[in-house]
């Protein structure tokens, strides 16, 4: 109960709960200044209080005197510890009863003592009606009667804060209702349970009848203590708190009659929330112990030793697929069988009372094996051995450790397949760097038609044969996943346009007509991957001429459907050749396939048709074919495309310009181990630059020494080498070089195709690349890009 409420019911009292010795040996020794405010405009009266306390046995009294109502009320504001307020009625800033009022109005909870004069002694009792602590006529009280005033005053102040620590500490509040003046007051406590902020003044009952108010809940309280026979009523409920949540409580309620003979209800209420959670949790808790059993998805029995069951659960009866009555005949034992031998299990059951996940096969009535963990307890028993068992299902586990034990198999056989594939790839480009630099080289001296025919078909045949290590490398991307698609504006028509000038030298060797046909609806400027539609398109193009001898090829592009901002086109390439076998249509997709006739051999890997299908179904559209074999093949796939702009698509793309702006020729570092690669970079530069100061290193190592004995402008760098390989010279240049000598540009010159890819020459401090077999004019624009830029590095 806080002080507000007891202040006004003087008959109330509660004692103080102490849990420690020593603290009250403390408290008792300690004997703290009695503050007493007195709010006085007399200097006689107030005077003469002094001096009458000071002839009394209170001692410590330490009298702070204000002369005005708004002076002792900024007083309380500043420290509300004062043990008792001996307060004048007519002050220069109030008068009479409305001065008490005032005061309560605000501090409630202090113990107010009235001084009145003589002719106002009814005043006194009023003011005592309306919550005053006591009243004392001026020039009527001696010492003693002002000592035994404030000494109940302070004992009481000393009771009420014992009480309402012993609220607290019992977590219980108490409240009282008026009917007649729909007045609620309440303790500190009740605030507190329901997380509210206590209030010093009542309550009007029409606050607390709100619809989310806590406290509307005692309106049933009070109506069902009115109806009942003895007035009263005791019950837990549930109250809801305003910010969310709720409190159970217990509630004592009952209703009696006043002095004044009206009706007072007045209640108490602790809060039991903790308490009735620990009861629903142990309510639950038996629960599920009673349902476990029965319900538990894990197989649960009890069985005595020589394997008679004398309980299980209804999972039991499904794992061994056998009707509850059989299961209550058979023994058990016999349908189970371990690797370990079933007697260890029952050595170790006797010897440690228990075994853990111990590994079984339970044999099901119609013959299925199921792989299983047995987990027993002995249980004590006067009688016969018995043991309590939960059995665990883990056929599926072991089932899915087989197929994961397969599937790392896979992953390790894709690894090494992808290394395989990637290894294979740069011994081959290797030598084609060679073949092709010397081609490049030789075409460019003086020959006679028959050496340039020749030149130009070892070349062709050599581009040949870079297009299908190309194509198995990017079969493998693709397979893996690894491929990543631009989205940029460009031009359909342009694009188609370029690929028919690049297919046009096999139509017309073959004496073909090439025919694209663009619907009007389609827009010219799309947003996407141009270059891999035109990878698709040139696969299936460029098979439509290779499988067709006579006849036409069409190219046709349909706009399917319009939206806000995007387009769904199909794309069709429809020839008159040999056609495609009916039952071979759908296997055409598939990697290494290739179209076979009895009177002749069609050159290729068999790769196009299997990467199409993976660029197209990794960008969300679908490719398939028809076809009648001896008439004529149609490919088609369909693609959704943003709608692009015709500014974003004719941005120039920046081209390599191979202009040196030095003043003296170049300083170029070569570190390669090929002999034959040596060579043809160095011939292929010096073609291009006659004073270009070459330097080569075998491996990284020497590469470094090189560095150390020389200033060079860039470094292309091999990076499969012996000794030391590229990734590894770089690295110790970029860390243990001078600034200026760690900072120039460094160019992978590899055979590495996937480092186009992960861009993982970046991680090692590289620049750049070039892919042999490098093409001579990309090579010289970044040479001349890096020289001219300076160092290659901030």
């Amino acid at each position: 109960m806080d002080n507000n409420f007891l202040s006004n019911r003087a008959g109330n009292s509660g004692g103080s709960m102490v849990q420690d010795a020593t603290t009250i040996q403390q408290m008792s020794n300690y004997e703290p200044h009695n503050k007493i405010l007195l709010i006085e405009d007399n200097p006689g009266d107030a005077r003469l209080v002094e001096i009458l306390l000071s002839e009394s046995d209170l001692l410590n009294c330490k009298i702070t005197n204000k002369v005005n109502l708004a002076d002792g009320m900024a007083a309380l504001e500043e420290a509300d510890d004062f043990a008792a307020i001996l307060l004048d009625l007519t002050l220069p800033d109030s008068r009479g009863f409305e001065t008490l009022e005032t005061l309560l109005a605000k501090y409630p909870d202090n113990n107010v003592i009235v001084l009145t004069g003589l002719q106002d002694k009814s005043l006194g009792i009023n003011s005592v009606k309306a919550g005053a602590q006591d009243f004392l006529i001026k020039g009527a009280f001696d010492s003693d009667q002002l000592s035994k005033s404030l000494r109940y005053s302070i004992e009481r102040n000393l009771v009420l804060k014992r009480l309402e620590e012993t609220q607290r500490i019992a977590n219980i509040g108490n409240w009282e209702y008026n009917p007649t003046t729909e007045e609620f007051l309440a303790s500190d406590q009740i605030y507190r349970i329901f997380g509210l902020k206590p209030r010093k003044a009542g309550l009007n009952y029409v606050d607390i009848l709100k619809e989310n108010h806590p406290f509307r809940a005692l309106n049933e309280i009070h109506q069902e203590a009115l109806a009942n026979q003895d007035r009263s009523v005791r019950k837990d409920i549930r109250i809801s708190k305003i910010e969310g949540g709720y409190r159970d409580v217990f509630i004592q309620c009952k209703a009696s009659v006043s002095a004044e003979s009206r009706v007072i209800l007045t209640g108490i209420m602790q809060d039991i929330t903790e308490r009735k959670k620990s009861e629903d949790e142990l309510l639950k808790s038996q629960e599920k112990y009673q349902d476990f059993f029965n319900k538990s998805k894990d197989p649960i029995y009890i069985c005595t030793m020589d394997g008679k069951c004398e309980a299980f659960n209804e999972a039991l009866v499904e794992l061994l697929g056998y009707p509850k009555e059989e299961i209550s005949n058979i023994n058990i034992h016999n349908l189970i069988t371990s690797e370990k031998g079933m007697d260890d299990f029952f050595d170790r059951l006797k010897r440690n009372k228990e075994v853990q996940d111990f590994e079984v096969e339970m044999q099901r009535k119609d013959g299925e094996k199921r792989y299983c963990l047995i987990t027993a307890t002995m249980l004590d028993s006067e009688t016969e051995e018995s043991y309590n068992g939960v059995i665990r299902d883990i056929t599926e586990r072991k089932q899915a450790e087989a197929l994961r034990k397969a599937r790392d198999l896979a992953r390790t056989s894709a690894k090494m397949k992808e290394k395989f594939i990637a290894s294979i790839s740069h011994e081959m480009r290797t030598p084609m760097n060679a073949i092709l630099g010397m081609s490049n080289l030789v075409i460019q001296t003086e020959l006679d038609p028959e050496q340039f025919n020749y030149i130009s078909s070892i070349k062709q045949s050599s581009e040949l044969l870079l297009g299908i290590v190309n194509d198995i490398l990017e079969i493998s991307t693709l397979e893996n996943g690894k491929i990543k698609f631009e989205n940029k504006d460009f031009d359909l028509k342009e694009l188609l346009k370029n690929l028919v000038n690049v297919m046009q030298y096999k139509v017309d060797e073959k004496n073909l007509r090439l025919i694209v046909n663009i619907e009007d609806t389609v827009p010219q400027f799309i947003k996407g991957d141009k270059l891999r539609l035109n990878q698709v398109l040139y696969n299936l193009v460029g098979n439509a001429v290779k499988f067709t001898d006579t006849g036409d090829i069409h190219i046709r592009v349909l706009n399917l459907y319009d939206g806000d901002d995007n387009v769904f086109l199909k794309f069709e390439v429809e020839d008159t050749g040999i056609g495609i076998p009916k039952d071979k249509v759908a296997a055409v997709f598939e990697t290494f396939t290739r179209i076979r006739t009895k009177d002749r051999i069609y050159e290729g890997t068999g790769l196009g048709l299997s990467i199409a299908k993976n660029l197209v179904e990794q960008q969300g559209g679908k490719i398939a074919a028809k076809s009648v074999e001896g008439e004529g093949s149609t490919f088609f796939f369909d693609l959704v495309f943003d709608i692009g702009s015709q500014e974003e698509a004719s941005a120039p793309t920046p081209e390599l310009d191979d202009t040196i702006h030095l003043d003296r020729p170049i300083r170029l570092l070569l570190v390669e181990d090929n002999k034959l690669n040596q060579m043809v970079a160095k011939k292929t530069l010096q073609k291009k630059w006659s004073d270009i100061d070459i330097t080569i290193a075998d491996n990284g190592q020497l590469g470094v020494e090189a560095i150390k004995a020389k200033k060079y402008d860039i470094v292309l760098m091999d990076i499969q080498m012996p000794i030391m390989d590229g990734y590894e010279a770089t690295q110790y240049i970029r860390a243990n070089m001078p600034p200026e000598i760690a900072n120039m540009p460094i160019l992978a010159m590899t055979a590495h195709a996937n480092i186009s890819k992960d861009h993982s020459y970046r991680e090692y401090g590289m620049d750049d690349f070039v892919l042999k077999p490098f093409k001579p004019e990309q090579l010289f624009g970044k040479i001349a890009q890096y020289v001219n830029n300076g160092n290659g590095r901030s």
